[in-house]
């Protein structure tokens, strides 16, 4: 850069030197100004960079942090013999990677040249392999002859081209701890791909060099043969459609104009590793509708079960349109759920990781029975009940404030749960839960084995009270207890369970069952009432060996409104890690996603969520979406750029779908509870179609 020195001119007495020595200092400023204007490598060079190792280097980007990178490329034998689509996001989703691919078309005549000559050569070896009598080599090197011969027929008629590639990349990291930790991350996650990675050891200029927008490859031995089907392989893009060929249709294809599914069960071709699925997005964008549609869809196509906590009572219609059981609970209502009831659990003997079957003990008692050709180890899971009843007192009695229950309360509850247990002469063998006895079940009396009686909150609080109705440290829960006593205001969790005449008998081989919440006050006892039905569903629907090949899903709106109870957020990331043992997942969705993701437990639940289906976000919560799910520029565009209602982006573990939710005409007179949104959908509709 040249720098304007000042020159010291003196006046000149005529008027014409004056006027040429003024546009000589003119010119001289406009030279300095245009050469001190930075260019394009001004702009896009960091400070500096510095290589002073075999296989890494260091960039400074600021005054006080650096950036350490690590060239690699795959080499000419790191290529699997088959290689599927989209295997390159696995470098591209995993961190902070530039990868370049460098390609170069090889003309007809010196494409089949080189093929001749690879041919002789592999012929050659194969006659040596053969006098050497090496088994393996001879199996793959007529591989090799045979893939060689049609790759060249093709080629010669014009079928097929010939490519010579080579895959270049550069990590990228904040420190050389965190670089040699992605490194071998990356390589893990290519091996898993049958790809090998290779370091460009003493050549990282050259590596460094060979990813920069320049057009150059220094690492000549990286180019490899390919044909165009292998090089289709290479799209950098996640394909434009979904994984899933069946299930549930759950919209439009936006790109391709075909119809998306979603089978959160899997199939043959495709198994996602659980089947929980989650709906995010602001109030009005369209996500209740769109589980709705998946309710309705997936009773019918593809013939799964569905147990529904309704928070806000928007799923009646649905219910009772599709012949379900829809219960509203609430204190005038005569419908119980007992929090406290025992059942047995069937668990598979193969499955020895299982967390009830951590929780017993060698001198508990049990049985093992045979269902469809595979044997289970059945028992009462008491210690298990025991704390799943401590957690829903722990709600009861902390209410709206954070005072949990003390080591002395957990105490005392527990010396009175097991005390009634053993009263009731149950342990852990299934058999203990019954008694000969004859008993009226729906005006029918009964004289055989019938189930004993349940525990129940009232036993509980007797118990407290006359062994420690003096103690200072039993008020609070004698305090807390009474409103929920059948006696009390709350009546709905004192007594044995009953859902109404028929239901519970019928709930193991429902369909379709929804309980409405939405009339229980709303700050306290809404998410008492949603821990108690959760874990309901979870016991007698999801656990229910009847339904052991079923498919079931337990659904949960607006799951915000409860993340704030630890012990029930707690309770649904362990569901949501053990349901599908039972061939079950968790449908749930939520306006504000924030919160979960702010709950360390909620987190849990994230991350045991493969599918998710993305709407219209807040501006606020856009950092957080980036630093949390993977969300290309384009997809974050679609989602914050007011999208349409319905209109979003679906996401299978890796891939991605850009979508819009398709009801029908009819679908929308039942999933739809808003009168005033559904004539609003049939305007729109109409007006579309017009056009």
């Amino acid at each position: 850069m040249k720098l304007l020195k000042k020159k010291t001119v003196q006046k000149s007495k005529t008027p014409v030197k004056q006027a040429e020595l003024d546009q000589q200092i003119s010119d001289e400023t406009v030279a300095y100004q245009i050469e001190s204007k930075p260019n394009f490598w001004d702009i896009i060079s960091p400070d500096g960079l510095k290589i002073n190792a075999e296989d890494y280097g260091t960039i400074k980007q600021s005054l006080g942090t650096k950036t350490f990178f690590r060239p690699f490329y795959i080499p000419r034998g790191g290529y699997p013999r088959k290689m599927q689509t989209n295997w390159l996001s696995a470098l591209t989703s995993t961190g902070e990677v530039d990868v370049l691919i460098d390609i170069h078309k090889m003309g007809r005549t010196n494409a089949i040249k080189t093929l001749q000559k690879q041919l002789t050569m592999l012929k050659s070896n194969l006659f040596y392999q053969k006098k050497k009598g090496n088994i393996d080599q001879i199996s793959e090197l007529e591989t090799k002859i045979a893939d060689t011969e049609i790759l060249m027929e093709e080629i010669q008629f014009g079928d097929n081209d010939f490519f010579l590639v080579g895959t270049h990349a550069v990590a990228y990291a904040n420190s050389l701890k965190e670089l040699n930790r992605f490194s071998e991350f990356l390589q893990d996650e290519m091996n898993g791909g049958f790809f090998t990675l290779a370091s460009t050891w003493s050549r990282v200029k050259k590596g460094f060099l060979s990813v920069l927008p320049l057009g150059e490859n220094h690492i000549e031995d990286s180019l490899r043969n390919m044909d165009r089907r292998a090089l289709s392989t290479f799209s950098p893009f996640i394909s434009g459609s979904g994984k899933y060929t069946g299930g549930i249709p759950i919209g439009v294809n936006k790109i391709t104009g075909q119809k998306e599914f979603l089978n959160p069960f899997g199939n043959e071709e495709y198994r996602p590793d659980n089947y929980n699925s989650a709906i995010f997005g602001v109030s009005g964008s369209g996500k209740t509708l769109a589980m709705k549609l998946q309710v309705a869809r997936g009773l019918s196509t593809a013939g799964i079960h569905y147990g529904i906590i309704d928070p806000d009572g928007e799923m009646r219609l649905l219910v009772n349109r599709l012949g379900g059981i829809y219960l509203d609970i609430n204190e005038e209502s005569d419908i119980i759920i007992n929090p406290f009831a025992l059942n047995f659990s069937d668990i598979p003997l193969d499955d020895k990781d299982d967390e009830e079957i951590e929780l017993l003990e060698e001198d508990d008692t049990k049985e093992i029975i045979e269902r469809d050709g595979k044997k289970y180890l059945r028992f009462v899971p008491i210690r298990e009940k025991v704390n799943q009843s401590l957690d829903f007192l722990d709600v009861v009695v902390s209410g709206n404030n954070d005072e949990r229950l003390n080591v002395f309360e957990r105490n005392y509850l527990e010396e009175a749960l097991l005390h009634i247990i053993e009263d009731l002469k149950i342990t852990t063998h299934p058999s203990s839960l019954f008694q000969n006895d004859v008993k009226v079940v729906d005006g029918q009396i009964l004289q055989s084995s019938v189930r004993k009686p349940e525990p129940e909150m009232l036993q509980i609080y007797t118990y407290i009270t006359e062994r420690y109705g003096n103690e200072p440290k039993a008020e609070r829960i004698i305090a807390a207890l009474k409103p929920f006593l059948r006696t009390g205001s709350k009546p709905i969790f004192d007594g044995q369970t009953f859902l109404g005449r028929g239901v519970t008998n019928s709930l193991e081989n429902s369909r379709l069952v929804a309980f409405n919440i939405s009339q229980l006050e709303e700050s306290y006892l809404r998410p008492i009432g949603f821990h108690v039905i959760f874990n309901y569903l979870w016991e007698y629907f999801a656990k229910n060996i009847n339904n052991a090949k079923k498919k079931k899903m337990i659904v949960t709106p607006e799951l915000w409104q409860f993340v704030d109870s630890e012990q029930t957020v707690d309770f649904f990331e362990k569901v949501a890690r053990r349901i599908r043992k039972r061939n079950g997942g968790i449908l749930y969705d939520s306006q504000d996603f924030v919160r979960l993701l702010e709950s360390k437990k909620a987190r849990g639940i994230l991350q045991n969520t493969h599918t998710l289906l993305f709407f219209k976000q807040a501006k606020i919560d856009l950092k957080k979406i980036r630093e949390n799910f993977d969300l290309t520029d384009g997809e974050i565009d679609i989602l914050f750029n007011n999208p349409d209602k319905g209109e979003g982006i679906f996401r299978a573990g890796k891939s991605s779908i850009w979508l819009r939710t398709d009801p029908s005409e009819e679908e929308m007179t039942f999933v739809e509870s808003n009168q005033a949104v559904l004539d609003e959908y049939l305007k729109r509709k109409k007006m579309r179609e017009s056009l």
